[in-house]
């Protein structure tokens, strides 16, 4: 079994998953540390190339991650990009083939946790209009975790008894 999150950047997914890991004894992937594994660049360099190109990059790499994760016995715990699910195909491959949680966030809380610009974060100066262009995507997801004022371990005790 795989439990993807999902949600806008700085939601937490990275650190919450990791904690939602180590209370399932699960993997933990970063869908986004393994993009630059695999590419050997970083995400702002593959940007580069243009969005299109990214995406393009990163589903190929959310389905080599998710058919290693059918391949183990255990869970595995799976940090998607914030903007992974805007692709159809990769929303449909995530949905179909994952229990996937959206870590709901306010974006206001997001910009306390990230401050005013994050460089590395290629998207980060149209935060306001992607966060409206993407929260009605993110609400797809099967279930949802509200995280403002929460820490990482309380969003996945949440998330953990949620898909008991």
């Amino acid at each position: 079994m795989t439990i993807s999150l999902t949600g806008f950047m700085g939601c937490g997914k990275s650190s919450t998953g990791r904690a939602l890991a180590a209370r399932l004894g699960a993997r933990f992937v970063d869908l986004d540390e393994e993009i630059v594994a695999r590419a050997g660049r970083s995400i702002p360099d593959i940007f580069r190339d243009g969005e299109a190109a990214f995406r393009a990059v990163e589903y190929e790499t959310l389905q080599a991650v998710l058919d290693e994760a059918d391949a183990l016995d255990g869970p595995t715990v799976l940090a998607l990009g914030g903007g992974a699910l805007t692709l159809p195909e990769a929303r449909e491959c995530i949905f179909s083939r994952t229990r996937c949680v959206w870590l709901r966030t306010r974006l206001e809380t997001i910009r306390e946790r990230l401050g005013a610009a994050d460089a590395s974060r290629p998207l980060f100066a149209d935060a306001e209009v992607l966060f409206a262009a993407r929260a009605p995507i993110y609400a797809q997801a099967p279930f949802a975790v509200d995280t403002d004022g929460r820490t990482p371990g309380e969003v996945a005790g949440e998330i953990k008894k949620t898909l008991s």
